[in-house]
């Protein structure tokens, strides 16, 4: 007997949250954005472009010493930093774009 399409949805069961790739090494804290402030997020903002910088600094004083085999690795977390940086200071600029258009408002 084959299921009709609504009657597979039933029988699914929901999706689990994925884990971090690096779950081995550490589990990254999950924010509750229906609690969180604009100024925690922004602080797990920075500490993720703290955090990727380090790990690029650790994989280029390894590759120098030799120590690694996985290039590609090396080159994720570059990229990985890269793309933290960009989104932090993109965050930064709408905010300051936003808190000038309101200090000009005129009242």
């Amino acid at each position: 007997m084959e299921m009709t399409p609504i009657a597979m949805l039933n029988v699914m069961s929901p999706m689990e949250k994925m884990t971090s790739m690096n779950a081995g090494e550490k589990q990254i804290a999950a924010i509750n954005t229906e609690d969180a402030s604009f100024l925690d997020i922004f602080r797990g903002m920075v500490n993720n472009v703290i955090e990727t910088n380090e790990q690029v600094d650790r994989d280029a004083i390894d590759l120098m010493l030799g120590n690694i085999d996985d290039l590609a690795q090396v080159e994720a977390n570059i990229q990985k930093a890269s793309v933290a940086v960009d989104l932090l200071v993109t965050v930064k600029n709408e905010v300051l774009s936003a808190y000038n258009s309101i200090i000009n408002m005129q009242v």
